[in-house]
């Protein structure tokens, strides 16, 4: 069991940098929990502070109903994933996996047993007699990882354990990770500034900036409710489109009007959007994000209802990237780079225009001033 509590928790590294501040979350057992954020965010710090391989400031750090501020870290009970993997070259994948147990004293069959449990779950049960230096990434990274559960520990902190793979493999070690977290049933709190990780490996997403909390939830609340324009612009790929507009009413209507040097480009929201945007906002400006996934041809939209609900749209496409499964083209709008992703049976090419519609009901519209995302502040009545 690991039930982990931080509470207002900060780390300050001089008298005007703190790498952590104010940061409080309730870690419960068995969930994987994702740091998510750009370099520099203060997520590994947050690790390294519940691992108690950095002092903490200010705050408590609870676990299991024991403040742990003052533990050393081999008191907390947590094992540690590196980027670097961090295995002793002299040994063979045998000896790394059973290092923490041998130096225990823990009998020699018990060991070996456990060893080759562990191996097995990870499927390396072939590579216990090589070095590292004759494995590949991947297989490095299972062995780190087998090394770090077989003491089964409270939890398991991972630092960025993927970064150095390559895409592919990426790929295939998050499907494994996946498996993995549900085979030992227990507590993983994970670090990346990958957003495609924390998406499909988290039960709860942490995002952070600046040291601080922006947004704690699930990954779908996340990419579907972003409470501000940064968790917005940092979660999905490529990223959500973000376009200034004027708030205006056109006869019983409101309408946003794109602030635009060129012809006028309006989107009308619907049901609650426009009840908030009529209400809070008449005669404002705010920014509009919306995903490219939510943005269509005019057949698509009329057929899903909301074609009348754009106008103007008109966009010459400046890049086109076929992936297969799907098509994004890019165009160019107040002095920024958009993306729309549309079917793969699209044939628009570079230098030609499209005329696109905005799903009214997947707009996004953010503050300019606080970059809040309003909509999700009135639906919660704040």
């Amino acid at each position: 069991m690991a039930e982990i509590a931080l509470r207002n928790v900060c780390k300050q590294f001089d008298s005007t940098h703190y790498g952590v501040k104010d940061f409080t979350l309730d870690i419960h057992d068995k969930e994987f929990v994702i740091f998510v954020g750009p370099s520099g965010c203060g997520k590994s710090t947050t690790l390294r502070l519940i691992a108690g391989l950095e002092d903490i400031t200010d705050g408590e750090l609870w676990i299991d109903g024991e403040l742990c501020n003052y533990l050393e870290s081999k008191e907390r009970d947590m094992s540690m994933v590196f980027q670097n993997y961090a295995l002793y070259p002299n040994m063979t994948v045998y000896g790394n996996i059973a290092y923490s147990l041998k130096i225990r004293k823990v009998p020699k069959k018990t060991i070996d047993q456990k060893v080759r449990e562990v191996a097995r779950i990870l499927e390396i049960e072939s590579l216990l007699d090589r070095k590292p230096a004759a494995l590949s990434g991947g297989q490095k990274q299972r062995v780190a990882i087998g090394a770090a559960i077989i003491r089964q520990p409270k939890a398991f902190l991972m630092d960025e354990p993927l970064s150095n793979l390559d895409a592919k493999l990426r790929a295939q070690m998050r499907v494994e990770l996946q498996k993995l977290h549900k085979q030992l049933d227990t507590t993983i709190i994970y670090v990346t500034h990958d957003q495609a990780e924390a998406m499909t490996l988290g039960t709860k997403i942490v995002v952070m900036k600046d040291g601080l909390i922006q947004q704690v939830d699930t990954p779908q609340n996340i990419y579907d409710h972003p409470v501000n324009k940064f968790v917005a612009g940092f979660v999905g790929a490529p990223t959500m489109n973000f376009i200034e507009c004027e708030v205006e009413k056109e006869f019983d209507k409101t309408v946003l009007l794109f602030a635009t040097t060129g012809p006028v480009k309006k989107v009308y929201p619907t049901g609650r959007n426009e009840e908030i945007l009529r209400k809070e906002y008449l005669g404002k400006r705010v920014t509009l994000g919306i995903r490219p996934e939510d943005i269509y041809e005019y057949e698509e939209a009329k057929a899903s209802g909301f074609a009348k609900n754009s106008a103007g749209i008109r966009e010459t496409v400046v890049t086109r990237e076929m992936l297969g499964a799907e098509v994004f083209l890019y165009f160019d709008e107040q002095h920024r780079t958009h993306a729309v992703r549309l079917e793969p049976s699209n044939q628009t090419k570079v230098g030609e225009t499209v005329d696109l519609y905005f799903d009214p009901n997947r707009i996004h519209i953010f503050d300019t001033e606080t970059e809040e995302n309003i909509l999700n502040l009135y639906r919660k009545g704040y």
